[in-house]
């Protein structure tokens, strides 16, 4: 991560990809219909030549709990870096086109495909290193793996990750994003997972940049039978971000499960897309997204779920909710379903809305202010999210995270 060579073994294996230069997105297409990218034509600076700083990482981000990789602005700190996990090899995307060529070959670039996406193939375009994870067969760590992206320049930032999870393997994998100051900043981040058959990953994306910050994310995920993701988003202060999901449940009795909490504020826009693509029998899905906006912030969500034709006894449940916490505030939501088949379990539905008046009505009866009674209720709207969590440290942390931030509401 530390180079940015022109003629990397990853630039040549990229350039044999034959990626169109696309168009910014327009609103008038159906997937960018809520979301308007005007702003890129007069802000967005595609040279990748990127410098450390000065600034330094908060020490209240590093964790003996965790394998922590820093990457500031696309260049790996080798000084915070702590990696030592037997059964997972975690090497950079050049070292690892050599070390692993049939995986390369075989899904580097084609689970989350670039064809008629923009921002995959500037990702790409862009590219001259990434990380590259290897998880071994029967690996089970119980200490997660946490990159650590800070981004403080207006020059692009394509962070590239590709995660292979081996049979009977289990891990959880952390990858978040901060911001050193209010600096502008562009962030243009791919991420593909392939579970191999009885594999788990949790997965987390977490997103807590600054207001001045561009946040664009793609993650593919590839399931074969009886493997299991547990993947969790959540975005908080970013300016703007656009996280797309798409997920691939390729082989029988695999599980797919996305649970996503976005907190907006002042003038935040927060859009979550997904698709998750049932290709196989017996395979089960669920997507809970939750969001809470104040101030005059806006959220998307958009969230697909297409049952193949010889997906035959399938389960899948889609909801997203949302609580307005101002007149200014808005959110346009869009839950659907493709089925192509018969003998399928599957559900959808969405609210949006003010706290209800009559649990607030309650609490106050019972002497509780209005301001509390408040922050009970946010508190147990995102504790369904928390409880979706898997690894208890990860969980205490947004626990405590979440409350800070209720009780400055």
């Amino acid at each position: 991560m530390s180079k940015n060579l022109n003629n990397t073994e990853l630039s040549k294996f990229i350039s044999n990809l034959k990626i169109n230069q696309l168009e910014i997105p327009s609103s008038k297409e159906e997937d960018w219909r809520f979301t308007n990218l005007n702003f890129l034509k007069k802000t967005h600076d595609k040279t990748t030549n990127h410098s450390k700083t000065n600034l330094k990482i908060d020490n209240t981000f590093k964790s003996k709990n965790k394998n922590q990789l820093y990457i500031e602005n696309n260049i790996l700190d080798k000084t915070f870096s702590d990696i030592n996990i037997e059964g997972v090899d975690i090497i950079d995307m050049n070292t690892a086109i050599n070390k692993y060529p049939k995986i390369f070959k075989n899904y580097f670039s084609k689970i989350y495909p670039f064809k008629n996406d923009y921002f995959c193939s500037e990702n790409l375009l862009s590219l001259k290193n990434g990380i590259f994870v290897y998880i071994e067969q029967n690996t089970n760590s119980n200490i997660p793996i946490e990159l650590l992206f800070a981004n403080n320049t207006t020059k692009q930032v394509v962070p590239r990750i590709f995660i292979y999870c081996c049979s009977n393997a289990k891990l959880s994998f952390i990858e978040r994003y901060i911001s050193l100051d209010y600096s502008e900043s562009y962030t243009n981040s791919i991420t593909e997972i392939l579970l191999e058959e009885n594999s788990k990953i949790e997965y987390f994306k977490i997103q807590t940049e600054s207001n001045n910050a561009t946040h664009f994310s793609g993650l593919g995920i590839l399931q074969e039978k009886n493997s299991i993701i547990n993947c969790h988003t959540f975005t908080e202060k970013t300016g703007f971000t656009r996280n797309n999901i798409l997920s691939k449940l390729n082989g029988t009795n695999s599980e797919c499960h996305l649970n996503g909490l976005s907190i907006g504020s002042e003038s935040n826009f927060i859009d979550n897309h997904s698709i998750i693509q049932h290709s196989a029998p017996h395979s089960i899905s669920s997507e809970l997204y939750k969001g809470i906006y104040t101030d005059s912030s806006k959220g998307v969500f958009d969230g697909k779920i297409v049952v193949d034709e010889n997906a035959v006894n399938i389960d899948s449940e889609q909801l997203n909710s949302n609580i307005l916490l101002s007149k200014s505030a808005s959110v346009n939501s869009n839950p659907r379903l493709e089925i192509n088949t018969d003998e399928v379990t599957c559900k959808h539905g969405s609210t949006i809305g003010q706290l209800d008046d009559e649990p607030l009505f309650y609490l106050k009866s019972r002497g509780f202010n209005h301001e509390t009674a408040q922050q009970i209720l946010l508190n147990g709207f995102c504790n369904e999210f928390v409880e979706n969590i898997d690894t208890k440290e990860i969980q205490e942390d947004f626990n405590e995270h979440i409350n800070n931030y209720i009780s400055k509401i």
